[in-house]
């Protein structure tokens, strides 16, 4: 599997496509199933990122630790994204 740990754009570069374009670099180059935990579902689903239950024992780790360690108001959920599966 791969993972996208994690993905930011400082203030003053928001809204201008560049989050857009480094998911779209990663998901062109993966040559796995590409996994991540987040609080905002709705901008993964976009590119294809799609909820997930089963996942692996890494994400099951880095699940626990940002509900644990990065506690936040949003739920925590954890997304997958292949390469195998028609997208849109």
């Amino acid at each position: 599997m791969q993972e996208l740990c994690s993905l930011g754009v400082l203030p003053e570069y928001r809204h201008k496509g560049i989050g857009d374009l480094l998911v779209h670099a990663l998901i062109k180059i993966a040559v796995q199933d590409v996994y991540l935990v987040c609080i905002i579902p709705d901008y993964f689903k976009y590119f294809g990122f799609k909820l997930v239950d089963e996942f692996p024992e890494e994400m099951s780790e880095k699940l626990h630790y940002c509900t644990s360690e990065l506690v936040v108001e949003d739920k925590y959920v954890v997304m997958r994204f292949s390469n195998t599966e028609p997208h849109k």
